[in-house]
């Protein structure tokens, strides 16, 4: 159950056994429902997952009540409702279970310790840290003055697994759009 989580840990660079096992054991494995939540908005997030298999997708509601999609992490990868785990203030976004998944679970507490005291966990956080803001900086950048049509290329560049496994619907949330424009939009793409 923990060779995924350990591949990852060891795909960030070198590291010792001893300290593998160290950052493996605060883990715990959860599997989860499609749907479920795992921090509701106004709540406070106390967890970080890694994802063996599934989908996590973090959302807020606009005022209109519609879901606009922040982020999606697949296989392999990290998330939390970041901004409310550091802060330990309560969420503005909804983070759940996009599809049924199998996570391991870390709590804050724990989280923190492993990156005061492993070296090679703190980089790992760094770089999820980095990552987060630079996917961040180049959506708002890229979304705020692209065209719809761009707004798919960037997808189909950058995240393409997201074209394949998640519902048109989430994807149109994601990029700012219905789902009928998002479809008329594929359509054009196919064919160009």
């Amino acid at each position: 159950m923990y060779q995924e989580l350990e591949k990852h840990i060891k795909s960030h660079g070198k590291i010792g056994q001893k300290e593998l096992q160290q950052i493996t054991a605060c883990f715990k494995p959860l599997k989860t429902d499609r749907n479920e939540m795992l921090c509701n908005i106004g709540q406070t997030c106390k967890y970080f997952y890694f994802i063996r298999k599934g989908c996590l997708r973090m959302y807020e509601i606009d005022t209109k009540g519609n879901k606009v999609t922040g982020y999606f992490a697949l296989e392999d990868s990290i998330m939390s409702a970041i901004t409310s785990f550091v802060l330990q203030k309560p969420s503005r976004d909804f983070l759940v279970s996009h599809e049924a998944s199998e996570l391991l679970v870390i709590g804050r507490e724990d989280f923190f310790k492993l990156v005061d005291t492993v070296p090679q966990f703190a980089t790992i956080y760094h770089q999820f840290i980095e990552f987060a803001f630079i996917h961040s900086q180049m959506r708002i950048y890229s979304f705020l003055g692209m065209e719809g049509i761009d707004k798919l290329k960037w997808v189909m560049e950058h995240e393409p697994k997201l074209l394949s496994r998640i519902s048109s619907k989430a994807v149109a949330s994601y990029l700012g759009m219905t789902n009928s424009t998002l479809s008329k939009l594929r359509a054009k793409l196919n064919n160009m």
